[in-house]
């Protein structure tokens, strides 16, 4: 009798959720114990709280552990709170959507198009990434303590944008530095300030604010880890940069936030819309993406969700509006895959999603069916480098084999490449990319030797060579070793390396390319 009623009281405290599908959530969080940092999760459906837990250690040094009440990081889910003040400041009449951002950040330099406030919403801009461009420097995100004035300030010497603004997409921290400026310029408040009053306080978040000074004592604040070979160290965000992330919040916070979705009580019916319209593109094309929010479907079912990553905290909040299903994960955990597991809790409360493949079934292929695939090819719009190569009759990309579906398309994890003419193929995922054959490596290395400087990121790159071998170094920073790959194109881990020459052929600048930051310029010294 005792054994009944304390099951039933189980269950109930658990919103009546059968316990089979609790179990299965508990074991998504199996390898987090008293040894490890963790994370915590809470899930609502409708108004009712069915899952609440925390796992893990808030801090291994002091054998704290990870509580429902824990303070954490939430990396860019913090973009939507920006997006949202700048939305109830276009609401109130004092900016518009299609606002010339030069209005408010006169700062910036002038490009070939206007760049709108929406495109700064949906990162339609073609803006570089600030962070990024401070790795060009030699000193990525968490190794030095960037505020915003500096981010601003790295921004605003870039003379080109990645594209065209508002003709494609590419998600970039520069465009919320951005708007956290207009909306404090606008405001005359901080954001921190702004923020407070509009929603935090309305809200009850009372374990919500931004990281404006790391050094901050924060009482019940998880330390964020990365892995190592040894355990586990520390991997904190030691700056000031906040805006695009830098929220330290709760899981409890993220759900009261995550009632607007619903109820619209801040800004009414019409920011709702604003903050969940996908943004479009020059051409008409639609992106996943809103303002600070990803629109995508689960299993048919509308998903509002926002992935984050900063140092070593990792986070997530997703909603089903048609089930009214709201998840919220919080972790210390750099390893931590926040969007997987948010998968799987879906599909223990909505089913399993049905995918299509792009794969048809393999057909015989003559060998001059696949010679005709073989070269170096180099992505029109991008900086990927694909090799395909004919080795004991099969047809390799990248050193993996491919499978004929057409005699003119190979497919490949995901992806079919069709062939177009001996100079062109085009790839074809959820996108469509086009591909255009290079040229061999040269085998003179030489004539890449020098010292190159921008003004973009202030920076010396020293070219040297060593045997065989071309290295970059910046500074006293150790050496990277640049690998061939086309003519005048250089790799190192995914970042491409291009030589630029004039009429003559000589070599005169180095174009570096990395994701969220393309065609930064070093003009090479003369002496």
């Amino acid at each position: 009798m005792h054994r009944i009623l304390l099951l039933c009281l189980i269950v109930a405290s658990a919103g009546a959720q059968p316990l089979d599908t609790l179990m299965q959530i508990d074991r998504l969080f199996s390898s987090w114990n008293n040894a490890t940092p963790g994370g915590m999760i809470q899930i609502k459906r409708g108004e009712k709280i069915i899952y609440n837990k925390a796992f893990g250690m808030a801090d291994l040094e002091h054998n704290t552990p990870n509580t429902i009440e824990t303070i954490s990081e939430s990396g860019s889910v913090a973009k939507q709170f920006t997006a949202m003040a700048a939305l109830l400041l276009v609401s109130d009449g004092k900016i518009s959507l299609t606002d010339d951002v030069n209005k408010f950040i006169p700062e910036l330099p002038k490009y070939a198009a206007v760049i709108t406030v929406h495109q700064l919403l949906n990162h339609t801009s073609g803006l570089k990434d600030w962070g990024v461009l401070y790795a060009l420097t030699g000193w990525p995100r968490s190794t030095r303590a960037y505020n915003n004035e500096e981010a601003l300030r790295i921004i605003c010497r870039q003379q080109s944008t990645n594209f065209t603004p508002g003709t494609e997409y590419s998600y970039s921290n520069s465009n919320y530095v951005l708007l956290s400026y207009i909306v404090e310029r606008v405001s005359e408040q901080p954001l921190t300030q702004f923020t407070e009053e509009r929603f935090f306080q309305p809200l009850e978040m009372n374990h919500t604010k931004w990281r404006s000074n790391f050094r901050e004592i924060i009482p019940n604040r998880a330390i964020a880890y990365d892995h190592t070979k040894e355990g586990f160290e520390q991997l904190m965000p030691f700056e000031n940069a906040h805006g695009p992330g830098g929220l330290l919040t709760t899981t409890s916070d993220l759900l009261k936030w995550n009632t607007l979705l619903e109820h619209h009580s801040i800004g009414g019916d019409e920011v709702y819309k604003w903050r969940i319209q996908k943004g479009k593109l020059k051409n008409g094309k639609e992106i996943g993406y809103a303002s600070g929010l990803f629109i995508d479907t689960y299993n048919n079912l509308q998903k509002i969700s926002h992935t984050g990553a900063t140092a070593g905290y990792r986070a997530l909040l997703s909603y089903y509006p048609q089930k009214k299903l709201a998840i919220a994960i919080l972790s210390n955990d750099s390893w931590f895959d926040a969007g997987g597991i948010d998968k799987k809790i879906a599909t223990l409360y909505l089913g399993s999603e049905k995918t299509k493949s792009l794969e048809t079934a393999p057909i015989s292929a003559s060998e001059s069916d696949l010679k005709k695939f073989e070269g170096t090819f180099k992505s029109v719009r991008e900086y990927d480098i694909i090799k395909l190569s004919l080795k004991e009759g099969k047809l390799l990309l990248n050193e993996k084999p491919t499978s004929m579906i057409h005699k003119d398309t190979v497919f490949e994890n995901g992806t079919k490449w069709a062939f177009v003419n001996s100079f062109t193929i085009i790839a074809v995922h959820s996108d469509t990319s086009s591909y255009k054959k290079v040229l061999p490596p040269s085998k003179v290395i030489d004539e890449y030797t020098g010292n190159y400087y921008s003004e973009e990121v202030e920076t010396n790159y020293s070219i040297t060579k060593k045997g065989n071998d071309l290295f970059l170094t910046i500074g006293a920073f150790p050496s990277l070793r640049l690998s061939p790959e086309t003519k005048d194109g250089f790799m190192n881990n995914s970042n491409f390396y291009e030589f630029k020459r004039d009429k003559r052929g000589e070599v005169t600048s180095l174009e570096v390319n990395m994701s969220r930051c393309e065609r930064v310029l070093f003009k090479k010294k003369k002496f």
